[in-house]
């Protein structure tokens, strides 16, 4: 039998919007209203699938902070493989609708060529889609079934919301567990009340992210040129390039190999995840102009930002349909798409679950591999996926790829990663960070002064986190986050211009949904974060 096609969700949308084959989009739409549709207790319900990434909690997590009650892998080598399980969960319950058994989920190609300041396909941000006697487009937002509640020792109930909530996006807030954050919220929300307005900010937002990049103007030699390391459309190809699964596949290893590397052998690498942060960032609230000088709506606080309620934004599943696409991608060019094929480091960093980052069924201290089970998604005979039965997209999970941005190494401007690693003079380590000192996810933006006293942005790391990890007592010490920036040869030179001998200032701001870091009323327990030659 041959395998089934997840397409680009632009050309779908293209098939559609021509008339060429209208059947696969409105086909997606009918699944997606079917399992939305279901009683959120159902096997199927979208309700029931979502709540596997994030809440509801289940296990020591639904009020331990020490714990993470749902599911989901971040920061450890499980990240892509658990959500390529994630999303074969969710395709096989489309498909399970009525009429739409040869349904498969499309990939929201975020690297290839858009109209300008239109990176989000139309079908991800219109309220509306007419399809048998019903106007409403299902990818649009979800409405909850069930309450979702939280009572994780920290949190506040900051991420509890009602029957009836419907999820948001960026500059909205959906902040609505306590009475003062309904009431922010509500005052927030009310600044933007045109859903026209309001899809032309999120594709704004997206774009600077996509798109931005260091720039240090006037730059004294016309011809120096600093490798975009990164915008995300950039850091996405060059994760392709990353050496091994390992490092390839999330944050927490990717640092530690820059980090073993150092100044003396500059081997940069991008991992997978840290593309996959920024996106969902920029969907979920934070906004960063092209130049990267950050003009914030604070108090945006949408759901795909934090990893609590991610999952119930449908935009959520095409965003990680792309990042399994990329996934795939990785493994063709390094001929890695074999069962057992992806090696994992014995040891190394993001191969054992931390304190503070424990996930049902997977305890702190707990070895990863590829033969740990993916809780909670099961094979046919019941026992549990591991990461070795879906490395081979073909051959074991019975799907394909169409053809997508990334299909030939196309590397960023500036060169490959080998070109960009000769040009590293040094790198800066921003460390002093944790976790538990922001509520949820927050981004690290370290600057450098040229003598003009510009403050310029070169380091821009999002950090997808928590509210509630916070209350984890006995894990303060233990969840450090750090931030690496390549200094490449001539941009210190850059800086200083005429004052030849002028010593670099360089400066870290912590920017959560709601503060600057200098607006903190909390002093972090680590103090403030300083900044090191690497």
């Amino acid at each position: 039998m041959a395998a089934r096609v997840r397409y680009s969700l632009q050309y779908v949308q293209s098939l559609y919007d021509s008339g060429e084959d209208p059947s696969m989009l409105e086909n997606l739409v009918r699944a997606w209203r079917g399992i939305k549709a279901l009683p959120h207790y159902h096997p199927n319900s979208f309700f029931n699938i979502a709540s596997f990434h994030g809440e509801p909690f289940r296990g020591p997590g639904v009020t331990d902070a020490a714990w993470w009650g749902g599911y989901c892998n971040h920061g450890n080598v499980l990240f892509p493989t658990w959500h390529r399980a994630y999303l074969m969960r969710l395709e096989n319950a489309l498909r399970s609708i009525a009429g739409c058994e040869n349904v498969t989920m499309p990939f929201w190609d975020e690297t290839a060529p858009y109209e300008p300041l239109k990176p989000v396909p139309q079908i991800l941000t219109s309220p509306f889609f007419q399809l048998d006697n019903c106007s409403t487009n299902p990818l649009y937002s979800y409405t909850l079934q069930e309450e979702l509640v939280e009572n994780v020792a920290g949190a506040n109930n900051r991420y509890t919301k009602p029957v009836g909530y419907q999820t948001v996006r960026y500059p909205l807030s959906g902040l609505v567990g306590t009475e003062q954050d309904r009431s922010d919220t509500s005052v927030h929300n009310a600044s933007y009340p045109y859903f026209e307005k309001n899809i032309e900010i999120l594709n704004k937002n997206v774009d600077a992210w996509l798109t931005g990049t260091v720039e240090i103007t006037p730059d004294p030699d016309p011809n120096t040129h600093y490798p975009d390391t990164y915008s995300v459309t950039n850091r996405f190809k060059l994760c392709l390039e990353a050496p091994n699964y390992t490092v390839f596949s999330n944050t927490t290893s990717q640092n530690q190999w820059i980090q073993d590397s150092g100044s003396n052998d500059p081997h940069y690498v991008v991992a997978l995840e840290s593309p996959h942060n920024a996106i969902h960032l920029s969907l979920g609230g934070f906004y960063q102009k092209g130049v990267y000088n950050a003009d914030p709506i604070l108090g945006a606080n949408g759901d795909m930002g934090d990893n609590e309620t991610a999952s119930f934004d449908p935009i959520f599943y095409f965003h990680h349909c792309f990042i399994d696409y990329t996934f795939w991608k990785w493994q063709q060019f390094h001929h890695k798409t074999t069962p057992g094929s992806l090696d994992v480091i014995d040891g190394y960093a993001g191969t054992i679950i931390p304190e503070g980052e424990a996930i049902p069924f997977l305890a702190p201290g707990t070895k990863l591999d590829m033969d740990t089970a993916l809780y909670p998604f099961r094979k046919p005979d019941q026992t549990y996926y591991t990461s070795n039965d879906l490395v081979d997209i073909v051959g074991q999970l019975g799907y394909e790829y169409g053809l997508g941005s990334l299909d030939t190494p196309v590397f960023a401007p500036g060169g490959s990663l080998d070109e960009i690693r000769g040009k590293v003079e040094t790198f800066k380590l921003v460390k002093n960070i944790n976790r538990a000192d922001y509520p949820g996810s927050f981004v690290i933006r370290t600057f450098a002064e040229d003598y003009k006293g510009n403050k310029i942005e070169i380091g821009h790391e999002p950090v997808l986190s928590r509210r509630n990890v916070a209350g984890c007592a006995n894990c303060q010490n233990k969840l450090d986050v750090e931030s690496i920036i390549p200094i490449y040869k001539g941009m210190e030179a850059a800086l200083r211009g005429p004052k030849t001998n002028m010593p670099i200032k360089y400066s870290v701001e912590i920017h959560t949904h709601d503060n600057f870091s200098e607006n903190l009323t909390n002093v972090p327990h680590l103090g403030a974060p300083v900044i090191v030659d690497l």
